[in-house]
């Protein structure tokens, strides 16, 4: 089982194991009494994409759909798919034999391209020697699902009587103030949290619930914040 290191606001720190929290299931899509199912199926063949058709009757080729179907391709269109692979294509459209280079474009908060390199890896930063920290930054539960979207919920467990005194304490301290504080990697703090190599940075945001001697300590994760417009 994986674990999460990460210390309190009074510095008090532990390698703890979590889990992920499974939304509910959806609700079933029916119609007239059976249950709706999704498929795929060829809509369209190399042979009749708009370039193929500019090709070969030119770009006003209005007439040509009008008095015939050059657009369909009556052997293929309709046929179910089953299993599909990747295929990269160059410019030209044309398949590559190879897995090309990967290159990093890198930008500006104006959007314009600064430099291009080759990919750095991103390590892990959940347990690498730096525990997470928790930020002075403390949201009510009301303001921080306004503010951002929470795709992701972690839950931290416990796994002896001191992990559950400790996750229990901060479950509590936050459910009575009714807020959620942000938690941040790196020796300040200040680093947005990545699970795995290369994986998405995510902003972290601990909340907790408690009902007597029972407790949740969520870790509720957002890469994607609300902002009004003009803001």
């Amino acid at each position: 089982m994986r674990t999460i290191y990460f210390s309190d606001t009074d510095g008090r720190d532990s390698h703890v194991s979590f889990v992920t929290v499974k939304p509910p299931a959806p609700p079933l899509q029916v119609a007239n009494g059976k249950l709706v199912t999704m498929r795929r199926f060829v809509v369209a063949s190399d042979e009749t994409t708009h370039d193929a058709l500019v090709a070969k009757h030119g770009e006003a080729y209005g007439e040509a759909l009008i008095e015939g179907d050059p657009e369909v391709d009556l052997e293929l269109v309709g046929r179910p798919i089953t299993s599909t692979s990747m295929v990269y294509l160059d410019g030209d459209g044309n398949a590559l034999r190879f897995v090309p280079e990967m290159i990093e474009a890198i930008f500006d908060t104006s959007g314009v391209e600064k430099e291009r390199r080759a990919p750095v890896d991103k390590p892990s930063n959940i347990d690498d020697g730096n525990p997470l920290r928790f930020t002075k930054k403390r949201l009510k539960r009301a303001d921080a699902i306004r503010r951002f979207v929470f795709t992701r919920t972690i839950q931290l467990r416990h796994s002896d009587g001191l992990t559950y005194d400790f996750l229990y304490g901060i479950a509590k301290s936050l459910d009575e103030a009714d807020e959620m504080v942000l938690i941040g990697g790196g020796e300040a703090g200040r680093d947005p949290i990545v699970f795995q190599t290369n994986g998405l940075p995510w902003r972290g945001f601990v909340e907790g619930r408690v009902d007597g001697t029972r407790f949740q300590l969520l870790l509720r994760l957002s890469n994607l914040e609300l902002k009004a417009v003009g803001d």
